[in-house]
């Protein structure tokens, strides 16, 4: 009903789901194979400015997209809010106020700490019994990676630093992570009670006949423009807070896995098998 009732005279303007379009290709094809390449090569002594000087380009392509969505949501906002011209059947369901959600970003985070946690628990000895010699077992491992490095491959010399970049987990990364958390489950709620307040709005002035519907869905328009900005900015800041406070490596290895989720979720072969696997409602 909204964006049936919302009109706005074409701008002129890039249509964004042409804009979007190009945006993930660039992605695909351009920014996230650099990026892959840079944290292949960690060995020589430039590399790492490479990696870091990456890292900033492809989250400049975040930043930048945020930008235009805020433009696109200024010049018709029921774009951003029903962007079924631009988004698959399997972007959709993870989509919050016209795009991610910014927990998709701290749940893509805690994923990479968990999986360190799990992988370093599995390699802790399981004996009970008191006589174990742990110290012992540890300088026998200490000697026995030793080893392993010194005789690995290029290969593995290479990936050394991202194969331990969740390695070391300050207390600063896992307090920031905490606090953005903490923010979001402030924010979120009250952004969706303005969505609330808005609809309700609408409904009230359009029930008692204090304006036209046209009127009152400009209204709504209006507020709807200023929260989908809020979000926005919101998703902006908190892949912003995550890159600042994790280390070069952590922040390549964030950012290549959330380019290669948004790549994925268009990845022709498994969108049709998606859309086949389709089950009645009643089964």
């Amino acid at each position: 009903m909204f964006k049936s009732l919302s009109r706005k005279k074409p701008t002129g303007r890039r249509r964004f789901r042409d804009y979007y379009t190009d945006w993930i290709n660039t992605l695909k094809t351009v920014h996230l194979p650099l990026l892959r390449h840079h944290m292949s090569s960690t060995t020589s002594t430039s590399s790492p400015n490479l990696l870091s000087a990456h890292v900033e380009i492809i989250h400049h392509h975040f930043k930048s997209y945020y930008h235009t969505l805020d433009l696109a949501a200024a010049s018709d906002v029921s774009q951003i809010l029903f962007p079924t011209d631009h988004r698959n059947a399997m972007e959709l369901p993870f989509l919050w106020l016209g795009d991610l959600h910014p927990y998709l970003f701290t749940n893509l985070l805690r994923s990479f700490l968990l999986q360190h946690d799990d992988s370093s628990s599995q390699n802790e000895p399981e004996n009970d019994d008191e006589d174990y010699d742990y110290q012992g077992h540890q300088e026998q491992e200490q000697e026995e990676e030793e080893i392993e490095v010194g005789e690995s491959c290029e290969f593995l010399k290479k990936q050394w630093p991202l194969m331990n970049a969740w390695k070391i987990q300050s207390r600063k990364l896992t307090t920031r992570i905490d606090q953005i958390e903490r923010g979001l489950r402030l924010m979120v709620p009250a952004l969706m009670n303005r969505v609330r307040k808005a609809q309700a709005g609408f409904i009230q002035k359009v029930g008692s006949g204090e304006v036209s519907a046209v009127v009152a869905a400009a209204e709504m328009e209006e507020e709807m423009v200023g929260i989908v900005m809020d979000a926005n900015r919101m998703r902006k800041d908190v892949i912003s807070e995550i890159v600042s406070v994790t280390s070069v490596y952590q922040a390549a290895l964030f950012l290549e896995g959330l380019a290669q989720f948004l790549v994925g979720l268009r990845d022709g072969k498994l969108l049709q098998e998606f859309k086949s696997c389709k089950s009645p409602i009643n089964s």
